[in-house]
């Protein structure tokens, strides 16, 4: 038992740490390290520069740019005018002459061979001429035809109103065997003295060269009645 805590002991004296010997007398003391270097004094503040010299001048900041303006807004769109409706077509003025618009027309009191009456520029036609031919009254038209040449018979032109320039109503004046259209007047007349039954009242005679059948009529003009109608006579 004995031998046992000896080998404990030993054990542990193995196991402990060596103490460092007691320094000896004769050893030199250690050197203290060396203070530190004292710190350097304060920086002394910047100097401010003469009040001679005037400051630097403070920068100005550039003006901020101007919000950009909206531009103005449009004005709504005007709508159109509605188109204008098509008035009412004008009818045509009446014809101031008193005679029908687009018909064969004559010169109030002028006398007209029946061939001069068919080349007008609006131009009369047979049924026309005869048409007037029957119609003048005492006029001789057997059965409704002309008793002589229609296209040899002498007309006048008669009109409602005095002042009347043309009309389109033609009387028979004269059923002629050759129907003259000469100057110096050019008015028609005929060459030899009216047929028998180939003249209408008031007119029975319409030879120019002093023709002496020239009925209710002279040869300078004379105003002639014809029924209701009226106009100047020549021949």
């Amino acid at each position: 038992m004995k031998f046992n805590f000896t080998l404990l002991g030993l054990a542990a004296l193995a196991m402990a740490k060596p103490q460092a010997p007691p320094p000896s007398s004769s050893d030199p003391a250690p050197v203290p390290p060396p203070s530190p270097p004292p710190p350097p004094p304060p920086a002394e503040p910047p100097v401010p520069p003469p009040s001679s010299q005037p400051p630097d001048p403070v920068p100005v900041p550039p003006p901020a740019e101007p919000a950009p303006v909206p531009p103005p807004s449009s004005p709504a769109p005007v709508p159109p005018p509605p188109a204008p409706t098509d008035p009412a077509p004008v009818p045509p003025p009446p014809s101031p002459t008193g005679a029908p618009s687009g018909e064969p027309i004559c010169e109030c009191g002028y006398t007209y061979c029946a061939e001069v009456l068919m080349a007008m520029e609006k131009p009369w036609n047979e049924a026309q001429l005869s048409d007037a031919y029957c119609k003048t009254p005492n006029a001789d038209c057997p059965e409704g035809s002309p008793s002589t040449n229609l296209t040899s018979a002498l007309y006048i032109c008669l009109c409602g109103e005095l002042d009347q320039k043309v009309g389109d109503h033609l009387e028979l004046l004269c059923g002629c065997d050759t129907c003259l259209n000469v100057g110096p007047d050019f008015r028609g007349r005929c060459k030899t003295p009216c047929l028998a039954g180939g003249g209408g009242e008031g007119g029975g005679g319409g030879g120019g060269q002093g023709d002496a059948n020239v009925g209710k009529s002279d040869q300078t003009g004379s105003t002639v009645g014809r029924g209701d109608r009226r106009g100047r006579f020549w021949i």
